[in-house]
């Protein structure tokens, strides 16, 4: 009678190790399926687009943060000096394109007109100094040296003459069209250069792209960071998700959009809903730290739950347990 009662309860232990490894793994019952996993969420690294010295840090760790809050700022004394340097080139620039749009001012034709007055009388009066040196030449009265002196003074007044003639034709013409181009060009590339130097002001601040958690916090105050480098780790908490693995045998009854219930043991008693937003095409192994040894060589299909996270109660890499609701 004893011996019996030995082979029942052996018999019993059997039954519920069975009953208790298949509850554990992948099954179905009473239209669902259980499955274990962990909490996920999307993390976004944020860090400069160029290298400086870090001299403002606004968040710190397990801080919430909205999209468009500013986190950190690097040093942009330079850059602001800069900044002022293309924009003093600019309006420049710009000057210049309008002075010759405008054409010449009236003070400028009336002053190149009285220099043509102004040759002119001197032209006159060295013209006819040279006649009278001609005159006193021949006479024997003047040497010459002094009869070359007048000519070239002569000479030299008709020259400045028709330059000045020159100048008021100009003046009243106005700039050419490839001047006016060359200039509009100027005014272009300045324009160009205070946009890149603007650009590069305005990234030695960063924002947070999302909204979210700062997850961690990677360099200190007064620390010199390189492009790319990240600052913070940003997790979007409003939308965790479960990663679970379902059996190649139990992959037909997972459909995109089921319901699913989660619970987790912070939290015991409390139901979070979810739902099937991805399931993966490619079979893999069953991750090492998912099931044991002989688990871990069966192929599986990664799944996806996104979950409601009330309160941001989920937390990432808190062990949640899947109910897959089949319909």
């Amino acid at each position: 009678m004893k011996k019996m009662l030995i082979i029942a309860g052996i018999l019993i232990l059997v039954v519920m190790t069975i009953f208790l490894v298949r509850q554990l793994s992948n099954k179905q019952k009473d239209g669902i399926i259980l499955l274990s996993g962990n909490v996920e969420v999307t993390e976004v690294n944020v860090g400069f687009k160029m290298p400086g010295r870090i001299i403002k840090l606004y968040v710190e760790e397990g801080q919430r943060v909205n999209k468009g809050d500013k986190l950190a700022e690097i040093d942009s004394e330079e850059l602001k000096y800069q900044v002022i340097q293309q924009r003093a080139y600019l309006n420049e620039a710009i000057a210049r394109l309008q002075e010759l749009k405008t054409g010449s001012r009236p003070q400028e034709i009336e002053q190149a007109e009285a220099n043509v007055r102004y040759a002119e009388a001197e032209m006159i009066k060295a013209k006819r100094d040279y006649e009278r040196a001609e005159v006193l030449y021949k006479n024997d009265a003047i040497s010459a040296q002094q009869m070359d002196s007048a000519k070239k003074v002569y000479v030299t007044a008709q020259s400045l003459y028709k330059k000045a003639v020159e100048t008021l034709s100009l003046v009243k013409e106005g700039p050419r069209k490839e001047e006016i181009v060359a200039a509009t060009n100027r005014v272009k590339q300045a324009e160009a250069s205070l946009r890149v130097y603007e650009e590069r002001l305005k990234d030695t601040v960063i924002y947070s792209p999302i909204s979210g958690v700062i997850m961690r916090k990677n360099l200190e105050l007064g620390e010199t960071v390189s492009p790319g480098v990240p600052v913070y780790t940003i997790g979007d908490l409003d939308k965790p998700w479960i990663k679970v693995y379902v059996k190649e045998d139990k992959l037909g009854l997972v459909k995109l959009g089921q319901k699913a219930e989660i619970t987790t043991d912070s939290f015991p008693g409390k139901i979070y809903r979810g739902t099937i937003t991805y399931i993966s095409s490619e079979a893999e192994f069953t991750p090492k730290n998912v099931q044991t040894q002989e688990e871990r060589v069966k192929l599986v299909f990664g799944v996806k739950v996104s979950v409601e996270n009330i309160n941001d109660e989920l937390k990432p890499a808190m062990p949640a347990d899947v109910r897959i609701i089949l319909q």
